[in-house]
């Protein structure tokens, strides 16, 4: 259990709540690491996603950036982060759900610089989301489950590499920095965590003349991702493609139908979409 203030001045004493998934991250040099990682400057417009007790918060309104938003889901905790940050100009506590509020008018002039501890039942919802509002985005520095980040920045023909990867991959630099042991946190979780940096590309990492076609491609390789590529496209009803057109498909393409499609870099996946967003036959 942590003490924290409430409004009247006196202590009282919580449970991280199991439902929120919170795992308070204390250690000051994993807290330091954040943010050396983020690297803030005062022209940043800093969202801090579940800023909990307010440990890394006070360490980001330090920096001094141009604006930071701390943002809290649970209200229990708003009153003691108001406490914390109020002696700090430019910046608010928001109760709120990241998987709900609109980013765009948080940017205002700047994008936005995302750091945040996520919870590991929604991480990838919450990646999910910040790539869709990539728009208003400069970089995401948040620390995740380690087997996440691992899968965030797998390479092709590794057990790790999936859609996740893929997704990632497509939109952004991701950089895997930092291993945190579960030790750290409080309470430990029973997996140890990774602190990694998205860094929002300008533009995709590869060409395609589809999107919807490069996502569906995806999807059937790794929906069957132990069948051979030519057995996962046709397996995927998305597609809608039979054998001769899977078969031409690849031809196009030049690559072999037995290969397994989770062996494909995102260039040949990329190619490949292009052959199916425009059926040769």
């Amino acid at each position: 259990m942590f003490r924290t203030k409430t409004a009247a001045g006196k202590h009282a004493r919580r449970r991280p709540k199991k439902r929120f998934g919170q795992h308070f991250l204390r250690d000051e040099t994993a807290l330091a690491q954040i943010i050396a990682a983020a690297d803030i400057s005062p022209a940043d417009t800093v969202l801090e996603i579940g800023a909990g007790l307010g440990a890394l918060s006070v360490r980001i309104a330090q920096q001094n950036p141009r604006a930071f938003i701390a943002l809290e889901k649970d209200r229990d905790l708003i009153a003691a982060l108001k406490n914390k940050l109020n002696a700090f100009p430019h910046t608010a506590v928001v109760q709120d759900d990241i998987l709900n509020i609109p980013l765009a008018p948080l940017a205002a002039e700047n994008r936005l610089k995302i750091i945040g501890n996520l919870p590991y039942y929604i991480t990838s919802p919450i990646l999910t989301r910040l790539i869709d509002a990539r728009a208003c985005i400069d970089v995401i520095i948040v620390t995740v489950q380690k087997e996440v980040a691992q899968r965030i920045v797998a390479a092709p023909g590794t057990k790790a590499f999936g859609r996740l990867s893929c997704l990632i991959q497509y939109y952004t630099q991701p950089e895997l920095l930092q291993i945190f042991p579960r030790r750290l946190f409080q309470p430990p979780p029973q997996v140890d965590s990774a602190l990694v940096r998205l860094r929002i590309l300008p533009r995709p990492s590869v060409a395609v003349r589809s999107e919807t076609a490069f996502f569906s491609i995806i999807q059937a390789i790794f929906t069957h991702r132990r069948k051979t590529l030519l057995n996962s496209l046709l397996a995927y009803g998305g597609l809608g493609l039979n054998r001769a057109q899977s078969e031409n498909i690849l031809d196009h393409a030049r690559i072999a139908p037995a290969c397994r499609g989770e062996q494909l870099p995102l260039s040949d996946i990329a190619r490949l979409s292009d052959c199916a967003a425009v059926p040769t036959v």
